[in-house]
């Protein structure tokens, strides 16, 4: 009875346990819901799935450099070299693509420092932060394996914005990132701050 009550505890003390934001029982359902997305579900593309995950999680880091590239139909697609699966995975869409439009001044690739955050930046030194070209990206909603919407501001956005067919009415753009995120930079940020660099 001892013996049962600890293992109990232990994996209640697991469940809990938060790697970057994410517990073990929710990467545990990242993995089971995406399997099937992701290209199968032999025991290769588990583990594999389970690896990149992992690697995601463990190596957080506080800035990121990352390459797009704008493909056959104006499809624009995050460089990730080791993506054992559908390259449609890695497909940037609902407004995503839009912003790396905007980002990338023309060209088909476009690089960008990513520097995710749990809290917003103080607003005087993101006057700062805007005038060297950075972006915010505030997170709206989230599911875990639904991805994350986010909305933009900074300079140039005023290009990041939806007008109504008819009625010539001008709303905010929202952005989606795809769950293929988690396996970027391990969560679902509140924050994101984005500025396109040269290569």
């Amino acid at each position: 009875m001892h013996n049962m009550e600890k293992e109990k505890q232990t994996v209640r003390n697991t469940d809990e346990m938060a790697a970057n934001g994410l517990s073990f029982s929710e990467i545990r359902k990242v993995v089971s819901d995406q399997i099937g997305g992701y290209g199968g579900s032999d025991g290769m593309s588990v583990m594999k799935l389970v690896q990149l995950l992992g690697s995601a999680i463990t190596g957080k880091k506080e800035e990121y450099k990352l390459s797009f590239d704008r493909e056959e139909e104006y499809r624009w697609y995050i460089d990730f070299p080791n993506w054992p699966w559908k390259k449609a995975n890695l497909e940037m869409v609902s407004g995503a693509d839009k912003l790396l439009d905007i980002l990338s001044k023309g060209r088909d690739r476009v690089t960008v420092l990513v520097k995710p955050s749990s809290k917003p930046m103080d607003e005087a030194e993101f006057q700062k932060l805007k005038q060297d070209g950075w972006l915010e990206l505030t997170q709206i909603q989230s599911s875990l394996t639904g991805g994350a919407t986010y909305t933009a501001r900074g300079n140039n956005i005023e290009r990041f914005v939806r007008r109504h067919p008819l009625t010539g009415e001008v709303s905010q753009r929202t952005l989606w990132l795809c769950p293929v995120t988690l396996f970027v930079v391990g969560r679902y940020p509140k924050y994101f701050y984005v500025k396109a660099i040269e290569e």
